[in-house]
């Protein structure tokens, strides 16, 4: 690592479980692509909002902050106690967690606006996120990385420690990016067909990868405890973690228990319903067109006798609604 690094090979730290939620995460990305826009080459960063219950912290909110204009390692604290104080006054239960900014790495002039934010933040906790906006290409993870000032000591004085983050969302967090990625598909899907079995797609592959992630885990794991009992020669690649596999264990008992035969039977009942309902739908459709060209003819053709008359009516009457609202006929021009 590089001598010059602000962030310590290995240190001890607080142990928190650190969480993101969309909303920060759209703030920041926001942030950045306002800035970039104007051309500005300004240092961007802001204060992180969330929430700490017991070991589990939340960022779930964020807004910008401004730089001293005589010293770029400081911000203004004033406007920060000032936003603090409007935010709270909307959402009680927030509190300041923290403060973000953008680059690639945590830089000497990070430390010093991290302390600065501790001294004004002496009632909470105080994390620092970096978002680097040089995504590579094939990347599966979020450019997001939490650090926190590492405990003091000879080596790490000074310096930043790595944690573990997250990424937690809520209900109303899920329908709110459903919707923003709605909104970016734009006009050519107008009917939302190709979105949802987009979506769909997305979805199950995303399945898919997770389902394998647990798949190496557990095997990983097996292979570890029948190297304990010498039954195996290979070692195990992954340590058993009791919390983990509970979860897994209680994911797996919540799995429906089908037979493959009932599901084979319960599909091909599905199937034959949509194929049936899909014929259906045709022959009222040919109908309601023969119903139409029997109304054109008539009107063209003078009628010969009052039998046509009552045959054409009756034609009609048995594919449209009569204006009583009778039941089981349709109106000439909508569809069952």
């Amino acid at each position: 690592m590089d001598k010059n690094s602000v962030v310590a090979e290995s240190g001890a730290n607080s142990g928190l479980t650190i969480n993101l939620h969309p909303l920060a995460i759209l703030n920041i990305s926001d942030h950045y692509t306002r800035v970039k826009c104007t051309g500005s080459t300004a240092k961007m960063l802001g204060a992180i909002l969330g929430t700490q219950n017991g070991r589990d912290v939340s960022m779930q909110n964020s807004f910008e902050l401004t730089l001293d204009e005589s010293d770029s390692t400081k911000f203004d604290a004033a406007f920060l106690a000032t936003r603090h104080e409007l935010f709270s006054q909307t959402f009680p239960t927030l509190s300041v967690v923290g403060w973000y900014t953008i680059g690639a790495a945590p830089t000497p002039g990070d430390v010093a606006i991290h302390e600065q934010f501790i001294n004004a933040n002496e009632s909470g906790p105080s994390f620092f996120v970096l978002f680097n906006p040089d995504i590579p290409d094939g990347a599966k993870t979020l450019p997001f990385s939490v650090y926190e000032a590492a405990l003091e000591g000879e080596s790490s004085a000074g310096k930043f420690v790595r944690l573990e983050c997250g990424i937690e969302t809520g209900e109303a967090e899920r329908i709110a990016v459903d919707g923003v990625i709605k909104d970016a598909s734009g006009e050519a899907d107008q009917t939302g067909e190709v979105t949802s079995l987009t979506m769909q797609r997305n979805a199950i592959a995303m399945l898919y990868d997770r389902a394998l992630v647990l798949l190496k885990y557990v095997s990983g794991v097996v292979d570890g405890w029948l190297q304990t009992r010498k039954l195996l020669i290979t070692a195990g690649t992954a340590k058993p973690d009791h919390d983990i596999l509970r979860q897994i264990s209680a994911l797996v008992a919540t799995l429906p228990v089908m037979d493959v035969n009932e599901l084979h039977t319960e599909l091909e009942t599905e199937y034959n319903d949509v194929q049936l309902t899909t014929y259906l739908t045709t022959l009222l459709q040919q109908l309601e067109a023969f119903a139409d060209y029997t109304d054109k003819h008539l009107s063209l053709h003078a009628r010969d006798s009052d039998d046509v008359s009552l045959a054409a009516r009756a034609l009609k009457a048995s594919f449209g609604y009569s204006n009583s609202g009778g039941h089981g006929r349709m109106r000439r021009g909508s569809r069952r």
